[in-house]
């Protein structure tokens, strides 16, 4: 797999996922509006393109999916980096919320009578789960293959980034995803990721069924209350603690690679950006130079963008009333 089949798989995963909120919103409006079934049905979305795409390409899984174990101290460190890289994806969450609402704390309001073992189950493993073997195994190894690890690492960002369908998420799922695929250099595991992914999400998901189990109505009215000058003050405060923790984290990440044999990987990551754009001596024979930014990979951007701005919607609602077409 390269990056001209990535961008297809791409593409189609967002028509997709945009095929699959109409239908939802229109016959199954009860399962779109329930954050497990919703969840569920769009991880499978984004797994299935990938899925028949390694199948009729007769790629071998093992290319991608680099399940090596990892040893239980790098377990202990992964969440540590955890914490330490929590700083600086809340301070993007709450610059985000200038000008958008805070999207997971709306989607968690209303699924108080939901099973916290079945969410905790949806968000904080399948998801994680799905979404890294998505992202940072398929993605990334097939970006990798036509250009540097770097142009990689962001692609498969941005991919991961685009695939949440909204402003607020899109901003710290992209460091998200450059953080993990650090991490899957380090170790050379997709468990480092999949446990980094699963314990932000289970965190989110853990304290906000915590707060809203005793007040279901606990976001809209602390949503109602925050102003831009609280904001401006937990942006200064996340400022000053991400300015200590993120050098930390990267700390981590080297004593990771050290301890799970990485072999220069992260550095690596420099030294074939460098190569690529004619500087140094590294030889990074495994490239093959084929363009990754292609007409499929812009298509499902515009698409992606379109739809977190409402135009997408904007623009199906014209159609439905200029072609006098209804729904039940």
């Amino acid at each position: 797999m390269n990056g001209r089949r990535a961008n297809w798989a791409f593409l189609i995963t967002i028509v997709c996922y945009i095929g699959l909120a109409y239908v939802l919103a229109l016959y199954f409006p009860a399962v779109g509006e329930s954050l497990l079934w919703g969840n569920l049905l769009c991880e499978l979305v984004v797994l299935t393109p990938i899925f028949l795409f390694t199948v009729f390409s007769k790629e071998k899984l093992s290319t991608f999916l680099t399940f090596r174990r990892i040893k239980f101290r790098s377990v202990l460190m992964v969440a540590l980096f955890t914490f330490l890289t929590i700083p600086t994806l809340t301070l993007l969450n709450l610059i985000s919320q200038l000008w958008v609402r805070n999207e997971v704390a709306a989607m968690m309001e209303g699924q108080s009578q939901t099973s916290f073992g079945l969410l905790y189950l949806s968000v904080g493993v399948i998801a994680p789960l799905l979404e890294e073997i998505a992202c940072r195994g398929f993605f990334y190894h097939s970006y990798r293959k036509s250009a540097s690890a770097l142009s990689a690492m962001l692609l498969s960002a941005l991919v991961f980034a685009l695939v949440h369908m909204n402003f607020n998420q899109a901003g710290y799922a992209f460091v998200v995803g450059v953080l993990s695929v650090l991490l899957l250099e380090a170790t050379q595991s997709l468990w480092s990721g999949i446990i980094y992914h699963g314990l932000i999400n289970g965190s989110q998901a853990f304290l906000m069924m915590g707060v809203l189990r005793d007040n279901p109505q606990a976001y809209s009215e602390q949503a109602a209350l925050i102003t831009s000058d609280f904001l401006l003050y937990g942006i200064g405060v996340y400022l000053v603690l991400a300015a200590v923790t993120l050098p930390l984290s990267w700390a981590v990440l080297v004593w990771l690679e050290g301890n799970e044999a990485g072999h220069g990987a992260l550095s690596g990551i420099w030294r074939e950006r460098a190569a690529l754009a004619g500087e140094g001596d590294f030889s990074p024979a495994h490239i093959k130079k084929d363009k990754v930014f292609t007409l499929p990979l812009m298509l499902a951007v515009i698409l992606s963008i379109g739809v977190m701005t409402g135009l997408v919607s904007r623009l199906v609602l014209a159609a439905v009333t200029y072609f006098g077409i209804s729904f039940p």
